[in-house]
């Protein structure tokens, strides 16, 4: 399983601190991204999922590393997420995250090594994925289908 850790942290708001910064991980992803001369608006869709993916990872990976081991603990520990309704559903089944965080990986390597006439119909499925980011301030409204 792909654990947060293994990756250099990325853009966006450090889950702790909301400080902002960028990866070694998305920079890595530009140069890729031009390599296979995608479109400015793929690249920049590219980018933003993974930044969000690595925000995704960096909070289900802080939950995985104070979660206790047996359900009689929740209450003490989540009460940290109590007002925040996204942390506390990574609270409660931060594997599912970590899962849906891969997944999402493989999807957009998937778009990122498609023929023209795949790429277009994984497209379609990036922009889907992008929706469930639509209140983020970096989400752009264009990628809406």
């Amino acid at each position: 399983m792909h654990r947060p850790s293994d990756i250099a942290a990325g853009p966006g708001r450090d889950w702790c601190n909301g400080s902002l910064h960028q990866s070694e991980d998305v920079r890595c992803w530009q140069v890729a991204l031009e390599e296979v001369a995608m479109t400015e608006e793929s690249a920049t869709l590219v980018e933003f999922l993974l930044a969000r993916v690595e925000e995704d990872e960096r909070i289900a990976d802080h939950v995985a590393s104070v979660s206790p081991t047996t359900d009689t603990g929740f209450c003490v520990w989540a009460t940290q997420f109590a007002f925040d309704a996204e942390r506390m559903i990574v609270a409660v089944d931060y594997q599912r995250v970590f899962a849906e965080c891969a997944a999402k990986r493989r999807i957009v390597e998937a778009f990122r090594t498609a023929a023209p006439a795949q790429a277009e119909t994984l497209g379609v499925v990036l922009r889907e994925l992008a929706f469930a980011y639509a209140d983020h301030p970096d989400h752009r409204s264009g990628w809406r289908i």
